[in-house]
């Protein structure tokens, strides 16, 4: 009796060792497959956020020398007199909404602002943003669900951006968003900008 044991007890001891070696194998396995990565929208970075995950050839130092620019004051009394039929509608624009780094070049992982485009008359062009000029800003309204802007309301344009059949270019700088209670979301931002002529 005591001679099957030997062998049962030595059997059983492999067996478990091949269930170890196996459900190790098995959990190596499931550490090499690597997760599948899901591409984040860049509109629900925060600024913060934005500024921390910035490599230094990307921008990094013009976070470090920018200062927020609140004009909501603009939008707000913009977005009042829209709802008013007595306005005069506002230019239209196509506008792509990526992080326009400081050497120029076009970033799509981060919102923001990049080109912009005077939409011309008869025109084909698909206008996503109406532009007014008030009290000194160029106040952006965008006009479909695409926006620029962080997860909590900044818009950031990290070069001057000249816009394309106009004669105006938009300054570089972090501009905070106008939050409209009743839509409850940011839906305007005022920029600041110079005329070419």
């Amino acid at each position: 009796m005591k001679n099957s044991r030997i062998p049962m007890g030595a059997m059983v001891l492999a067996l478990a060792a091949v269930a170890i070696v196996a459900c190790s194998k098995e959990k190596t396995a499931q550490q090499e497959t690597p997760a599948v990565q899901q591409t984040a929208d860049p509109n629900d970075l925060t600024l913060a956020e934005m500024a921390d995950a910035m490599s230094w050839e990307d921008g990094k130092a013009f976070f470090e020398n920018q200062t927020v620019r609140d004009y909501s004051y603009v939008c707000e009394s913009v977005m009042n007199d829209c709802n008013d039929d007595a306005k005069t509608q506002g230019l239209p624009y196509s506008v792509s909404w990526v992080w326009k780094m400081p050497n120029g070049m076009c970033n799509s992982s981060n919102p923001g602002l990049c080109l912009a485009i005077r939409k011309k008359d008869g025109s084909s062009m698909q206008a996503n943003a109406l532009g007014y000029f008030e009290d000194g800003k160029l106040v952006i309204v965008p006009v479909t669900s695409d926006d620029g802007f962080t997860a909590d309301g900044y818009l950031v344009i990290g070069a001057p951006i000249e816009v394309q059949y106009d004669s105006i270019i938009i300054q570089e700088g972090i501009y905070m968003a106008y939050y409209d209670e009743a839509l409850g979301k940011y839906s305007a931002v005022a920029v600041d900008y110079y005329s070419e002529q």
